[in-house]
């Protein structure tokens, strides 16, 4: 067993890992103290837009999926609709998995949605990936640690001071009193992001909800028909139709919340370990935050998919499900 691990191949595999920590350590490099900011940082201007460093992300973040997309579809025939199966063949391995998931995923959906599920899993589909690849990009090495030293005041210094790259030794010193603003921030940890895609969620499911029901789809909000019944009756169905206002509201809160909450708190524990215990220490703690991105992208999607289907049906017929 022991032969089997250390072939040449995992040798420098290991060499090529260990590398940097030891290079590092040689050139006096530190871990700089890490900063919590639960703002995006901005890192340059297109005229009065500010582009943040989460937002330069999550433009990486859309070519990733549209290049995936791109290649895992190239021989796909133009006309979907009239092609048959044997004509939609993925692009090799890479595209069998990703066909593999979209098919599980797919198949999970229909028995949430029914019959509804063809209009809904385009949309909960996109989420999922959007969310679970910029909840990943948040691990790639020199996102959140690459970035400029920027004095609290708006000073900057670091990597480039007039116009020429410091050394070690000066950027251990200029670091003195200074921040570490990275170049790229996971999406997922910026509070906008995270909103935008509740705001997204809940008004998707509102317009479901009419589709469906048309006009009808707002008794559940305002409804008069218990005054047939007595006043009191009437004030309580105006004062349930009410706290089904309030519940569409806070939906959007909890949305945003569990998203934000948990990434941002997986992104500082791995920037803490990373400055007291370097090294190897945080290997653990990626792994276990790659599964905690996945879950949470697949509790959004699958959120977002139960609340469209609710949206679908009648009052009573919503209480029943």
């Amino acid at each position: 067993m022991l032969k089997k691990l250390l072939t040449v191949r995992n040798l420098v595999i290991l060499l090529v890992a260990i590398a940097p920590f030891v290079v590092s350590g040689l050139l006096g490099l530190k871990v700089p103290t890490p900063e919590v900011s639960l703002a995006a940082e901005p890192i340059f201007h297109i005229g009065s837009f500010a582009v943040s460093n989460a937002l330069l992300t999550t433009w990486i973040v859309t070519v990733i999926l549209i290049v995936v997309a791109f290649v895992t579809t190239r021989r796909y025939p133009k006309d979907l609709v009239s092609a048959k199966n044997s004509e939609l063949v993925p692009s090799g391995g890479f595209g069998n998995f990703i066909e593999w998931v979209v098919e599980g995923l797919y198949g999970f959906s229909e028995g949430v949605a029914g019959k509804w599920v063809a209009k809904f899993f385009p949309i909960v589909m996109t989420i999922f990936l959007f969310i679970v690849v910029s909840n990943w990009i948040g691990l790639v090495p020199g996102v959140g640690t690459i970035g400029f030293l920027e004095h609290p005041h708006g000073d900057k210094a670091g990597f480039v001071a007039n116009g020429a790259f410091l050394t070690a030794q000066q950027s251990h010193t200029a670091g003195e009193g200074f921040i570490l603003v990275p170049f790229l921030r996971a999406p997922s940890t910026d509070l906008n992001f995270t909103l935008a895609l509740a705001l997204v969620a809940v008004f998707m499911a509102q317009y479901f909800g009419v589709k469906a029901q048309k006009l009808g789809y707002f008794k559940k909000f305002f409804d008069l028909s218990g005054f047939k019944q007595g006043v009191g009756m009437g004030i309580i169905q105006l004062v349930v139709g009410l706290l089904e206002l309030i519940s569409e509201f806070a939906r959007i809160i909890s949305f945003s919340f569990r998203l934000f909450g948990n990434v941002f708190a997986g992104e500082v524990l791995l920037a803490v370990l990373a400055f007291l215990i370097p090294y190897l220490v945080s290997l653990p703690f990626i792994g276990l935050e790659l599964f905690i991105g996945f879950i949470q992208a697949f509790v959004f999607m699958m959120l977002a998919l139960v609340f469209f289907s609710l949206s679908t049906m009648g009052h009573g017929e919503a209480e029943h499900h």
